[in-house]
């Protein structure tokens, strides 16, 4: 992946979710303090996200040319088709992200202004 301001942030973490043998719930957790980028390699993903704010937003990923940019401070529900491949990169390390793995603590949290 090129680091050539295209993306909102510096990529500093690739990985791959894969092996989707049927329907799989992903996600329910909002990354705290990173942001993220998804990308549907083949296949197809249904993403939802919620800000903290309440503001959702439903998309469909099944073209590899689409990125998906969701900032920290989301909720992030992702059903995977079968078969789905897709590659997230993160702008922190797996060891520095902090994550809420709770739908009601994570609605209570502040954005910070």
């Amino acid at each position: 992946m090129e680091v050539d301001g295209t993306l909102p942030f510096d990529v500093k973490q690739l990985y791959w979710i894969y092996d989707i043998e049927s329907e799989a719930q992903r996600g329910n957790h909002a990354h705290l303090n990173t942001d993220r980028v998804i990308v549907c390699v083949t296949g197809k993903i249904e993403v939802e996200i919620e800000s903290v704010k309440g503001e959702k937003y439903e998309f469909q990923l099944a073209d590899p040319s689409v990125v998906l940019f969701y900032p920290r401070m989301h909720w992030i529900k992702l059903k995977f088709h079968k078969g789905a491949l897709a590659v997230v990169g993160a702008s922190d390390t797996f060891k520095n992200d902090i994550t809420a793995k709770d739908f009601d603590e994570f609605k209570k949290l502040k954005v910070p202004r």
